[in-house]
């Protein structure tokens, strides 16, 4: 199901439901762990794009940012759009995801995305999804369907493309990403337990915010975060069983562009998890990757 027929669902239901996360309340798939003796969990093809991305960030990472590409066309009926489709159809896509669609990672091909066109027959509109992380030398993963061929294009090292590796078995595009064997941030419990599952864009990181209250409060530590994306709905997540969260939804109150942007919050302390409307999802994802999120500051 795609989300923009889910938060359709949930903004009917009033909002209660959004709780359940951008995708419903299954959960993500789990990596599945390499026959190795570090059992570091690997990519598999049928992972949400948060826990795939995850199987290859590096340990010393901070933040990941994913964007479903896949999901963003089909907010606009846009399912089909390719790079082999025409121009004016791929300018609408992007006119209408950049005006209304929660993108976190920004486009990683997007500023080469007529070069690629030209040269090499495929470009943005081509992928699937697609993970920026920070920390250390920071990176990407993008997945691209079987019928592209991104090898040329790399090796002429163009924009982003250069030192990436192409793997022609999982179609993944990738960047300064984790070596087979090494530590990753699928095998933090902390780290996948804010996972999430299918959204239009899901940005996490490991750690709290910064700029908690100078006054006491309850609020328990944040070891990890995510905020997810789908239609007009935000889900933040900091791990299951947490007894701080509505005095953390009353922190949001004090930022304005928050208080603003995502309204109508509703916790769930069992799993966790906190439901906003966005008015903008633009301005909110612009917000969680530039501005210290109030609801997950340390204590």
């Amino acid at each position: 199901m795609s989300v923009r027929r889910w938060s359709v669902a949930v903004l009917a239901a009033g909002l209660t439901l959004a709780l359940a996360g951008c995708g419903g309340d299954d959960e993500p798939k789990r990596p599945e762990a390499a026959p190795t003796e570090t059992t570091v969990p690997v990519y598999a093809a049928d992972m949400d794009p948060v826990m795939a991305a995850m199987t290859l960030v590096p340990a010393s990472a901070k933040t990941l940012a994913v964007t479903d590409y896949d999901e963003v066309k089909s907010l606009f009926g846009f399912d089909d759009v390719t790079g082999k489709s025409n121009p004016a159809k791929q300018n609408e896509l992007w006119s209408r995801a950049d005006k209304e669609a929660a993108q976190v990672s920004g486009g990683v091909l997007r500023d080469v995305d007529q070069q690629l066109l030209d040269k090499y027959d495929w470009g943005a509109a081509d992928v699937v999804w697609e993970a920026r992380f920070t920390g250390g030398k920071g990176g990407f993963v993008i997945k691209v369907p079987d019928r592209i061929k991104p090898g040329p294009a790399i090796k002429a090292g163009v924009g982003p493309l250069k030192g990436a590796k192409f793997d022609r078995e999982t179609h993944l595009i990738t960047k300064h990403t984790a070596a087979p064997g090494d530590e990753n941030w699928a095998s933090e419990e902390t780290m996948t337990a804010v996972a999430g599952g299918p959204a239009t864009s899901t940005y996490v990181v490991k750690g709290c915010a910064e700029g908690g209250p100078k006054e006491k409060t309850r609020l328990a530590p944040v070891e990890a975060y995510s905020v997810e994306f789908g239609g007009g709905l935000a889900t933040l997540r900091l791990g299951e069983d947490r007894d701080d969260l509505f005095h953390r939804l009353k922190l949001g109150d004090r930022v304005a562009a928050y208080k603003k942007t995502f309204t109508h919050g509703v916790a769930d302390p069992s799993t966790g998890r906190i439901g906003f409307r966005v008015k903008n999802p633009v301005t909110a994802a612009t917000l969680v990757t530039s501005k210290p999120v109030p609801f997950a500051v340390c204590d």
